[in-house]
């Protein structure tokens, strides 16, 4: 999240939830469905294949 937002201030996690699942969509309409992943444990995942 401190490299998203470029500061290390409390971030919700609902926001970048929300603000992930936008992205998704548009990129789903884009064309690229499942370019973001989420991994449980890690976080989301840019696929590049």
């Amino acid at each position: 999240m401190e490299r998203l937002w470029e500061t290390d201030s409390f971030v919700d996690e609902n926001t970048l939830t929300v603000n992930v699942n936008r992205l998704r969509k548009k990129l789903d309409a884009a064309g690229l469905c499942d370019f973001i992943t989420t991994k449980f444990g890690v976080g989301y995942l840019i696929c590049d294949e």
